[in-house]
């Protein structure tokens, strides 16, 4: 009753002062001045928190209240990272907020986070405009989380327990829940979706700990399960880093200590060069600690939260195409036998099995092909299915059981593909966000801004009422059917929008049966010696 009193508190006090292009609005942490445009306001860079610079690798603080209007025009704030981009500041947790044009007395809007993918080193809010999603009536949510070792450390000590990158997404929801009804946001209609490990992330916040502040669900092309999403404790990565930045120091908080004092950059490049497994983990406990997740994933059960909870989750129809497309032999010589190295790499299957499982799975996949260019379909569908397909759909039989509503989708169209001219092309990793934000990439066909109109209608469908689908029209030609436990119907998303069952059943089954004999052998449920 309370917190009712305070949102209508501050919904009466809200205020939208224009001066020229500018506009104003007043939330509990003070005014914040946007940018107002065609259709809808900015607010980009807006602080929802603040990093401890004394402990940049663990709990934010809270960021203090704004005394004078706060400009939100920089949406290029980025977190430190090292790898297509260089460069950002510490102080990065941001939000890019874009709100449509409201009329007195309106229907408060619901609301779309975004979780920016990027493998947890690489990304911002910044690489995704929401203005074309803005459009439909849905206010959009960009968000900044902590990235590399200011993220993802995952130690066996309190002050950085694991997953701070994840906790910092919990953070920004919580500023959102508080403060979004000055910009006419319902506070309790907020979907959080998110890409590649940013889909992952929000496959993960299902099962987190934390206080439920969403209460629809985007998993795009991510999924818990992928390979290297979920990592080993490394506990000594905090004194690896600082002995490799040329520190003399024997425990963890004095290395703690002394990063804390680097250079961001710095510490992303020698945990790059170290190459340190920094993703979410399996956090150890402490009293008086809260943690995002204690179990390995395979553990996971929240029905309570899950049950009856609106999901969209998919994936893209062929999404490791770029690696192998148009690569010439000596990639496929270099590549090696890459059957035999992911097993090495992310189970623990003895010796004497791995060569024969190695051969079978090449066999199912190149039949009598050799790993090199004729086989380049061949290798894109096992990278595919071993790196991302069979894993979502782990997640999404784990979700149904729970007793979700889950809305399955394949991303099948190529129209604006860079590899269109390539012989067996599919829609490869990434390739639905031109149709969603606007990105690096140009639309420029008639049909492919069609795409964007039905991309983003479905999705924002999806935020405004758990159906991304309400009604057949011109544009939705085809009415979207709920998985369910005794079947996998999903909606190929292509020109031609079509229903239809079990994606890629034959290779999704040799993976259910690879899973069922090996499942424990995954490297991540083997806890590093002495943690």
């Amino acid at each position: 009753m309370l917190q009712n009193i305070l949102i209508l508190l501050l919904s009466v006090s809200t205020v939208y002062s224009q001066n020229g292009t500018h506009v104003t609005v007043v939330t509990n942490k003070g005014p914040i001045q946007g940018y107002k445009r065609n259709g809808y306001s900015t607010f980009f860079g807006v602080p929802y928190a603040k990093v401890d610079e004394e402990n940049p690798f663990g709990n934010s603080l809270e960021y203090p209240t704004f005394e004078t209007p706060f400009l939100a025009y920089d949406s290029s704030i980025m977190c430190p990272q090292i790898t297509s981009k260089v460069g950002g500041i510490l102080q990065c947790l941001r939000l890019n907020i874009y709100v449509p044009d409201m009329e007195d007395n309106e229907t408060p809007r619901p609301i779309l986070v975004w979780f920016h993918g990027g493998g947890f080193v690489l990304g911002s809010a910044g690489d995704y405009g929401g203005q074309h999603l803005v459009k439909h009536g849905i206010i959009v949510i960009t968000v900044n989380y902590r990235l590399g070792p200011y993220g993802f450390l995952c130690l066996k000590e309190p002050s950085v327990p694991g997953n701070q990158g994840l906790k910092d997404q919990v953070t920004a929801l919580e500023w959102i829940k508080a403060n979004i009804v000055a910009f006419n946001g319902d506070p309790n209609k907020v979907t959080i979706a998110g890409e590649s490990y940013g889909g992952g992330a929000v496959d993960l916040h299902l099962y987190s700990k934390y206080d439920v502040l969403f209460d629809k669900v985007i998993v795009q092309s991510g999924s818990i399960f992928t390979p290297g999403f979920f990592v080993k404790r490394d506990t000594k990565n905090a004194l690896k880093l600082a002995v490799y930045l040329g520190h003399n120091v024997n425990t963890t908080k004095s290395a703690l200590q002394i990063l804390a004092k680097e250079n961001p950059l710095v510490v992303m490049s020698a945990a790059r060069n170290l190459n340190l497994k920094l993703s979410a983990c399996k956090e150890k406990r402490f009293k008086g600690v809260h943690s995002f997740v204690t179990k390995y994933p395979s553990c996971l059960n929240n029905g309570a939260r899950i049950k009856n909870t609106a999901i969209m989750f998919g994936y893209n129809s062929k999404e490791d195409f770029g690696t192998f497309a148009n690569k010439p032999k000596q990639f496929y010589d270099e590549l090696g036998n890459i059957f035999y190295n992911n097993l090495r790499n992310y189970t623990d299957i003895n010796d004497m099995e791995i060569e024969t499982v190695a051969n079978i799975t090449r066999r199912f996949y190149l039949g009598s092909k050799d790993i090199g260019p004729e086989a380049m379909l061949e290798l894109s569908d096992y990278a595919s299915d071993f790196k991302l397909n069979h894993a979502a759909e782990t997640s999404v039989n784990m979700h149904i059981q729970q007793g979700a509503k889950v809305y399955k989708y394949l991303f099948s169209y190529v129209g604006g593909s860079m590899y269109g001219n390539v012989s067996g092309v599919g829609a490869m990793h990434t390739e639905e966000l031109k149709y969603l934000f606007e990105v690096s990439t140009k639309l420029k066909t008639q049909e492919q801004v069609m795409m964007r109109e039905r991309m983003t209608t479905m999705w924002a469908n999806f935020v405004k009422t758990g159906n991304p689908t309400p009604k057949q029209t011109a544009l939705l030609p085809e009415t979207w059917v709920l998985a369910h436990n005794q079947a996998r119907p999903y909606l190929d998303i292509d020109v031609n929008m079509t229903m239809k069952s079990n994606v890629y059943s034959q290779r999704m089954a040799f993976w259910d049966l690879f899973w069922h004999k090996f499942d424990k052998k995954v490297v991540v449920y083997k806890e590093n010696v002495g943690v």
